[in-house]
């Protein structure tokens, strides 16, 4: 314990405590801190636990050998700006050093000096014998165009059926790109005269690297694709993987979105495609690199980038026609979305009533909502009515709940997540309210598995009839709204 506070109390970090108390008081600031240290605690083993996952040299040596029937190429995009060189080497080094050899490296450097071009012919001389069947393309920009463009630059020069972002200062895993195109093989589907591939974008857990290269920590382990989380807050973040087509159809990235960047064309790149579509490989393949001018390790550093995020959710809403506004939290890059609410009426009813309930009953019911609330739960939220329906006013969502709390102002739930075994358990179960959760998620908007039997709200329209029970419908999705509370008395 005294080791982690030691960790923890450093000129950064306070820093970005008294950051964060200014804008959210000394009850919020308490409670992050003693949070942050229990996830300290929580996480002490981290690096023996990403050791024993990651593949050994036997695995490796064993990847290097396999032949795929598909063997897509990657374009790896890195735009990159006067880079510590140190970081920079390391970054083409993870790369080289991949076990999947289908692989081009498109940099597109804005730096004013010649360091990083220098950089690029020194590792393409070093690693000369190893790159004969791997491709390093470089283009001196004449200015720094900023991310976007920079990042669009990169894009022009991808040969790659597939393309991955990123960082200048990041490191991929050996098996990186292994992983993603042995996912790809999963997804090709045969047509009359040619094969195309389903999968049009994939991502993976990551975790981040200290500016030694030394220590790793702050697991992401990510769930499966979440568009209200993805509303939320850019979890993708990286390994992110794109169809090329995709990314050049929707016209790469927008310098409008710079610091954000990536959020928006992971939201554009998703819009229009089905969630089966999108693959989580649920393994660390990406070290983002925290040090001190980088968001990974201070936040505060690029306060404008928080701004682009929100804009960036802004403008995907109006794209696809959802009426909402998009609110920020207190936790930096993450943001609350507030649905435009139709007028409707809502039948109530308790558990006993919905456990009696009988096809005619329902057939009966004359409006579009039914609300499933027991009299032992009280609404601690003004205007949850309106907040709920927003959520149902969109055409894929067919229940949602908020977050239950018991009468010592516990989390009872937050929701419903499977386990290992497939058996429904309840999120965040026995933590504080003023406790934010795994990254934050028991505040953060999301699709779960499912939602309290005595309340929850559900669209009429999301049910169907299965022997004697109604049940919603799999073409909808179920919706935890934390900005929606109740108690238990």
């Amino acid at each position: 314990m005294s080791t982690i506070i030691k960790t923890r109390l450093n000129k950064q970090n306070i820093k970005r405590g008294i950051h964060f108390l200014k804008r959210n008081g000394i009850r919020e600031t308490f409670f992050k801190a003693s949070e942050r240290l229990f996830r300290d605690i929580y996480e002490e083993n981290y690096e023996a636990w990403l050791l024993s996952h990651l593949p050994d040299e036997a695995e490796l040596v064993r990847q290097r050998s396999i032949s795929f029937r598909h063997a897509y190429k990657i374009s790896i995009l890195v735009p990159t700006y006067e880079t510590d060189l140190q970081f920079f080497r390391e970054m083409i080094e993870s790369v080289i050093a991949q076990t999947y050899t289908n692989w081009e490296l498109c940099i597109a450097d804005g730096s004013s000096s010649n360091s990083i071009k220098n950089c690029v012919m020194e590792m393409v001389g070093k690693y000369a014998d190893v790159l004969c069947n791997c491709r390093i393309k470089y283009q001196k920009l004449d200015k720094n165009y900023g991310i976007s463009i920079n990042s669009n630059k990169a894009l022009e020069m991808a040969t790659g059926e597939y393309v991955g972002l990123l960082d200048h200062d990041d490191l991929l895993t050996p098996n990186a790109l292994f992983e993603i195109v042995s996912a790809l093989q999963n997804g090709i589907v045969a047509g009359k005269n040619v094969e195309t591939n389903h999968i049009c974008a994939l991502y993976s857990d990551e975790d981040k690297i200290d500016s030694s290269g030394k220590r790793f920590f702050d697991y992401h382990n990510k769930p499966s694709f979440d568009l209200d989380l993805l509303r939320s807050n850019n979890y993708i973040c990286h390994f992110f993987v794109v169809k090329q087509e995709i990314a050049e159809k929707i016209g790469g990235f927008r310098t409008e979105f710079n610091g954000a960047q990536d959020h928006d064309f992971i939201l554009r790149s998703i819009e229009n495609v089905p969630s089966r579509n999108i693959v989580h490989i649920s393994k660390v393949l990406y070290h983002w690199r925290a040090h001190e001018n980088s968001t990974a390790d201070n936040p505060e550093s690029k306060l404008y980038a928080y701004e682009a995020g929100k804009l960036a959710v802004e403008a995907h809403l109006e794209r696809i026609g959802v009426k909402a506004e998009v609110l920020y939290t207190p936790q930096l890059g993450f943001f609350r979305v507030k649905y435009v609410a139709e007028d409707a009426a809502v039948t109530f009813m308790t558990k006993d009533e919905w456990d009696t309930i009988e096809l005619h009953d329902l057939e009966l019911i004359p409006n579009d909502y039914i609300m499933i609330l027991n009299n032992n739960i009280k609404p601690l939220t003004r205007d949850w009515q309106v907040e709920m329906l927003g959520h149902l006013s969109r055409k894929e969502v067919g229940a949602v709940g908020g977050k239950v709390l018991d009468n010592k102002n516990r989390i009872e739930s937050a929701g419903y997540s499977k386990n290992e075994e497939g058996k429904l358990v309840a999120n965040y179960r026995g933590m504080s309210r003023y406790y934010s959760g795994y990254l934050h998620r028991a505040c953060l908007q999301q699709e779960v598995e499912g939602l309290p039997l005595d309340c929850m709200m559900i669209k009429k329209s999301a049910l169907v009839w299965n022997l004697t029970r109604p049940v919603m419908s799999k073409e909808f999705i179920t919706v935890f709204d934390p900005y929606v509370v109740f108690r238990r008395r």
